[in-house]
């Protein structure tokens, strides 16, 4: 059996992580008093923590880091090695969001969507805020 490629697994993947944290946001969006017991959620003082807990970094990639990278990207990483995937934020130098992709990456072969759920942009938007800038010339480069 032939193992599939990321474009045929990069929405289902996008999909267990979004619900992953969907399910921790309603958690958290219940009163603490009236949360029911919830051994995922428990060693989590809010939200924001588990997200900055289930992630593994939340950096900027500058222009050029890759061959034929124009421009730079804020990225959420989950996971690396193979596979591994992450969201690429795209933004102005404000930092305001034009857009977000997920990427999902497996040795040799790659694939993104673009997302638009509340809920990821929120998350983006949170570390955003937390996040220094780089320096202008690391959004844009000429790429040869």
């Amino acid at each position: 059996m032939q193992e599939k490629k990321c474009s045929e697994k990069v929405r289902e993947q996008y999909q267990g992580r979004l619900d992953d944290f969907l399910k921790a946001q309603k958690y958290f969006n219940i009163e603490k008093s009236k949360r029911p017991q919830n051994d995922d959620f428990e060693s989590y003082k809010d939200f924001f923590d588990y997200v900055n807990q289930y992630g593994l970094c939340f950096d900027f990639v500058s222009a050029g880091t890759f061959t034929d990278q124009k421009s730079g990207y804020w990225r959420f990483q989950m996971s690396f090695g193979g596979p591994s995937d992450e969201f690429r934020i795209y933004t102005d130098y404000e930092k305001n969001i034009h857009y977000i992709e997920y990427w999902f990456l497996d040795w040799f072969d790659g694939a993104n969507i673009t997302i638009n759920d509340d809920v990821i942009f929120d998350i983006c938007r949170s570390f955003l805020e937390c996040s220094e800038h780089p320096e202008p010339e690391e959004y844009e480069k000429e790429v040869a």
